[in-house]
């Protein structure tokens, strides 16, 4: 009687589902490294435009991780992000390194010129911006569609449906960007990768050429 009962035990213990484990968690404290957008608390790495976005440097607590996402909160937001696409590209631990930083990005934008810093406040792209400033902006190119970031082209998804196209030049400068809608207003940026003039430089200069 005892042996039936062990067997209904442990055959019932066979196909009971085991609890997930969530992984353990290195450097809960990081940074979006980008605008991260969403419209509801679960979102992939398919990384559409449109929805509310995270600014690039918002303060991020890991909270739990799984063998593909994350869930992290940004003050009173808590979202979880699902690595779905790319996973025959990039290992989620390399997803997850690259979304979630541990250095706060905001301290590079603040020395781009003025239309550069507007550009990735508003998670817009302009001819003339760099590859740096364009994942600040618009985040990571999903990688089912952009295997490489040294790729001429990068391709990113508006909605489910939509995508479009943005091209470097050879310099790595935006060229163009291809397709409708795009966040883009086509206004060409100069200079993207110059640094801003020191202070008083520019009334230095002003003054020299009134005399």
């Amino acid at each position: 009687m005892w042996l039936a009962f062990a067997a209904v035990v442990v055959a019932g213990c066979r196909h009971s589902p085991s609890p997930e484990v969530p992984r353990p968690i290195e450097r809960p404290e990081r940074f979006t490294c980008c605008n991260l957008p969403y419209s509801s608390e679960t979102i992939g790495d398919a990384n559409y435009w449109t929805g509310t976005k995270l600014p690039a440097g918002t303060p991020v607590r890991i909270e739990r991780l799984t063998d593909d996402s994350v869930t992290f909160s940004a003050g009173e937001v808590t979202l979880t992000l699902t690595h779905e696409y790319g996973t025959k590209q990039e290992s989620f631990q390399q997803y997850l390194d690259k979304v979630l930083v541990a250095d706060d990005p905001r301290p590079r934008i603040a020395v781009y010129p003025r239309a550069v810093r507007r550009a990735i406040g508003n998670a817009k792209v302009e001819r003339g911006m760099t590859r740096e400033q364009v994942l600040l902006s618009l985040g990571y190119p999903p990688t089912h569609r952009t295997p490489s970031l040294r790729d001429r082209e990068w391709t990113y998804w508006w909605n489910r449906s939509l995508t479009y196209t943005v091209v470097f030049d050879n310099a790595g400068k935006v060229a163009d960007v291809i397709g409708r809608p795009a966040p883009t207003a086509e206004v060409p940026i100069a200079n993207a990768d110059r640094p801003p003039p020191k202070p008083g430089s520019t009334k230095a200069s002003k003054k020299h050429k009134g005399q």
